[in-house]
């Protein structure tokens, strides 16, 4: 019946271990996705875009241009002011005499020698001449005039306007930069970022599915060996039963190190900015994006350039790796050969060591990193977001577990138990064999 047993628990664990197979290839295709969704749609490309920010001005601009027209209040006031530069026309060259001093000087200038005894001559007439035009009073008539021609113009002002403007900005702009993030285009095989955003959403909605049936079958899979584990309790050996247990620990184990831990996403998902009466949007903007697990957490900070960081990646690595899975092969061990029983090293590594193994540490850690990070990212977000005459901004914060601290707890949980479990047995052992050797 033992053999039964163990052969249905082999299933078990193998169709789980497939099943977090599935689920680990599943889970790198999406985070890549993500990542590749997050690098399109950083902060850098919208709303920091410099280029982005030229072209609204710029269409702005022209806009504004197209629909160039002067109102009555705007012919008022140029009027005005033609009126005013022919008041001091008039007083400049009519009043003072500079108009006469002008044409002498001329005419002094000229090489004609006959002109210049003319213009001697009828001096004092002309003078007497300029002084008889009325040209004060024909002012404001010359003004209207000269607003009848200048509405005439209205068309061509707004080409000459919106040739300026677009001079302007050609200029300031030259050349455009190559869009860093073709690549991601190229490799979805997508013209433009609105359908590669609309592709890579469909893509991890396809994908969440997916991963919740891969993680519901593969914890289906572990707890179902742990419950054929627990019901022939009284058929299998205790040695047995640890065996398997071990196993199953060193699944969870090896699923919690290698899927991600915690998702950080914090976005800017619409930011609408009101100029000159007209609106500028963004949308999607990604502030931060991070989903590693604690394999791709200590690979970072072993390749880090500081020493610091590559301290913490050996003490991640030594702790949270090294550590369980030697814990888990030396109570194979422990179990099975009777002579490692006798091992102070094995003894001090599953029963005091293993303690310091800071598992269930670290997964306190990631749950208090967890509500930190979303607590800080939702109370800044929450500064931010707020509405305005002048903007509207709406932030949203995805951050959230991810399957891999599930893993990794019960790895902790069950790893504690196991720990209890064979520690009771040995002390038992030991209580049994003083009480033969007093007899």
């Amino acid at each position: 019946m033992k053999h039964v047993i163990s052969l249905l628990v082999f299933i078990a664990v193998a169709f789980s271990s497939w099943s977090a197979f599935k689920l680990y290839d599943i889970s790198k295709l999406e985070n890549e996705i993500k990542y590749d969704y997050a690098e399109v749609n950083k902060i850098k490309y919208g709303l920091f875009n410099l280029g982005i920010w030229k072209e609204q001005i710029f269409s702005i601009l022209q806009s504004k241009a197209g629909s160039f027209e002067l109102k009555a209040s705007d012919f008022k006031s140029v009027k005005k002011e033609l009126e005013k530069y022919l008041y001091d026309l008039h007083e400049e060259y009519f009043v003072s005499g500079k108009l006469v001093e002008s044409l002498m000087n001329e005419s002094k200038n000229s090489k004609n020698s006959v002109g210049k005894m003319l213009m001697g001559l009828f001096k004092g007439s002309i003078e007497k001449q300029i002084d008889q035009i009325d040209f004060k009073s024909k002012i404001p008539g010359i003004a209207d005039q000269l607003m009848i021609e200048l509405k005439k113009k209205t068309p061509e002002l707004q080409r000459a306007i919106t040739n300026q403007i677009s001079k302007m900005i050609t200029e300031e702009a030259g050349e455009k930069l190559a869009d860093q993030r073709q690549p991601i285009l190229d490799k979805y095989e997508t013209e433009n970022f609105e359908n590669l955003n609309n592709l890579l959403t469909v893509k991890v909605n396809d994908i969440s599915v997916l991963k919740k049936k891969w993680i519901t079958w593969s914890l289906g899979g572990l707890f179902a060996a742990l419950l054929i584990l627990l019901l022939g309790k009284s058929v299998c050996s205790f040695s047995q039963s640890i065996l398997w247990m071990t196993i199953i620990c060193t699944v969870f184990l090896a699923i919690g190190l290698a899927l991600p831990m915690i998702d950080l996403d914090a976005r800017l998902s619409t930011v609408d900015l009101k100029i000159m009466d007209s609106n500028v949007h963004f949308n999607e903007q990604v502030m931060y994006f991070q989903s590693k697990s604690i394999l791709d957490v200590t690979q970072t900070l072993l390749q880090g350039r500081g020493v610091d960081l590559k301290l913490v990646g050996l003490l991640i690595l030594l702790f949270s790796i090294i550590l369980p899975f030697m814990k888990m092969l030396l109570t194979c061990f422990f179990v099975l050969k009777a002579s490692f029983r006798e091992s102070v090293i094995v003894k001090t590594v599953i029963f005091y060591l293993g303690k310091w193994s800071m598992a269930d540490v670290f997964v306190v850690a990631i749950f208090m990193s967890y509500i930190g990070f979303y607590g800080l990212i939702n109370s800044q977000l929450g500064d931010l977001s707020g509405q305005s005459n002048s903007y509207t901004l709406e932030t949203v914060n995805y951050s959230k577990l991810s399957p891999g601290i599930i893993y990794f707890t019960l790895y902790c949980v069950f790893s504690i138990v196991m720990s209890s479990i064979i520690h009771r047995k040995y002390r038992s052992t030991l209580k049994a064999r003083q009480v033969q050797i007093q007899k």
